[in-house]
């Protein structure tokens, strides 16, 4: 049997705009990351992130996708190398913090370095060290592809976003 692709009329009015974006997105449930890196002068840096993605096992890879405008991206350009913490159920306030612009992000969480010298905040659930592989420029964002270098997994119950609020995830 062939089934024929629906044809649409060219000017036909689809239905979609920033607005419905947002709320078609917020309905996909998807866990919360803080992203981490070193500058050069030795200052940390780090931003709250929702779009994380295990992209390859062989190699291992994953993608973050990170705003145009975000403080952190030049930084994470520069410094080619970023850690991703998957936040625990208990993290929203530093999540908050992360998604600000304050200028010392750092000063009220606790964190160790990584092996590979990267910044791992307490609490994660796991931490993910990669070295860039790829920058691509995606519309208003730029996706950024790290090759991992090395995990941590403490445990724990993630953070997860859905519908514009955090939520934990009860195991069943």
């Amino acid at each position: 049997m062939h089934v024929s692709a629906a044809r649409i009329e060219p000017d036909f009015p689809l239905a979609a705009g920033p607005d419905l974006f947002k709320t078609v997105s917020s309905h996909w449930p998807s866990g919360v990351a803080i992203i981490t890196t070193v500058a050069e002068d030795g200052s940390l840096h780090g931003l709250t992130m929702n779009a994380v993605i295990a992209l390859s096992l062989n190699p291992m890879q994953y993608l973050i996708s990170v705003d145009k405008g975000s403080n952190t991206l030049p930084v994470l350009k520069a410094a080619r190398r970023f850690c991703i913490n998957f936040l625990g159920e208990g993290q929203r306030d530093t999540c908050m913090l992360f998604a600000s612009k304050a200028s010392d992000k750092f000063a009220s969480v606790k964190y160790q370095f990584s092996r590979t010298g990267l910044p791992m905040l307490e609490g994660a659930v796991s931490c993910i060290d990669c070295d860039v592989d790829s920058l691509v420029p995606a519309g208003d964002h730029e996706i950024i592809i790290g090759n991992v270098r090395h995990i941590e997994h403490f445990g724990g119950e993630p953070l997860v976003h859905f519908r514009r609020a955090f939520h934990t995830v009860t195991p069943g």
